[in-house]
């Protein structure tokens, strides 16, 4: 954990693209497939590559995010 304001908060939420879902219910079906593709990607264990495949997102990470 870190220490945070909520504007910081939710420019990090919309980095990760963790906002809109309950606005916009076609999001639904791409969070909800994204969040197996993760599962499915981490069976074996943290994988920075598979995850970062799996989640969308273009930076590989070194260590799993919190959130």
């Amino acid at each position: 954990m870190i220490a945070s304001t909520q504007t910081a908060n939710l420019r990090y939420a919309v980095a990760c693209g963790r906002t809109g879902a309950i606005r916009n219910p076609d999001q639904h079906t791409d969070r909800h497939a994204r969040s197996l593709a993760v599962r499915d990607a981490l069976a074996s264990g943290w994988d920075p590559e598979a995850y970062a495949r799996a989640s969308g997102h273009a930076a590989t990470l070194d260590t799993p995010p919190l959130f």
